[in-house]
């Protein structure tokens, strides 16, 4: 991406996280229901997702679409950079740390799964770094595990929220994972030879904002909040990753 869009995505990150911010310690009574004097909170923090994600898909229209190369993964993403690296495992452990916290003294097996499906994802994850950096691929097997540990935490997150009648409190986390699930389906399209820039980047900036927005909710425990600032940053280090050629 370019300069000018790292400050763009910098500047999205930054205001979803601190809406988010105001409009949990403000926006909710005790009970947990959405308090109508904060409305302005609670309006702003949807424009500026739909801004970012209007400004990512008009600047990735530059890119290739599927249709025009089918690249692989070598072609399209290039992770030499030592920072983007750092970026990368940084975020990995995150998420491992969230794994390890979430199963600590849990009963429920559906809990478990989901810790055992995150640590699987994570590890999967630190693996595609390291293979990037060493050799410039990746198997398309480990980019595909973290796709189905994403689409379980997508099923818990949903079936857990369904009751919930209070759509200001449930919307940032599911739009986070299906964000962060559809990007992770499209870099594994390219160990395919199937994916589209056009497509990923938009979803990958999109998700980063969001795994953000997630992890700054003031009612999520250490683990998650974890867990989600793990994957926003994985999210950047393939965004810093794609070759400026593209």
């Amino acid at each position: 991406m370019k300069k000018r869009d790292w400050a763009a995505l910098a500047a999205f990150a930054c205001a979803a996280a601190g809406l988010r911010v105001l409009q949990c310690r403000t926006g909710f009574d005790a009970a947990g229901f959405a308090l109508r004097e904060t409305v302005p909170a609670a309006v702003l923090l949807p424009a500026v997702l739909v801004l970012c994600a209007v400004y990512f898909v008009l600047a990735a229209r530059r890119l290739p679409s599927r249709r025009d190369a089918a690249a692989s993964l070598p072609e399209r993403i290039e992770l030499h950079s030592t920072p983007a690296r750092a970026c990368g495992v940084a975020g990995a452990l995150l998420v491992l740390a969230d794994a390890v916290l979430s199963a600590r003294g849990q009963t429920s097996l559906a809990a478990l799964l989901l810790a055992v499906f995150a640590a699987a994802g994570a590890l999967a994850a630190l693996a595609a770094v390291f293979s990037l950096h060493r050799s410039g691929t990746v198997q398309g097997v480990v980019l595909l595990v973290p796709v189905c540990c994403l689409i379980a935490h997508f099923v818990f997150v949903y079936r857990e929220y369904s009751a919930d009648p209070v759509l200001a409190r449930i919307y940032i986390e599911i739009l986070a994972v299906a964000a962060l699930m559809s990007s992770a389906l499209e870099l594994a399209a390219f160990a395919f030879r199937d994916g589209s820039m056009r497509v990923f980047v938009p979803i990958s900036a999109l998700g980063a904002v969001l795994s953000l927005a997630a992890a700054a909710e003031t009612w999520r425990g250490l683990a998650s909040a974890l867990g989600y600032a793990g994957c926003a940053l994985l999210e950047l280090t393939v965004l810093a990753a794609v070759k400026k050629n593209t």
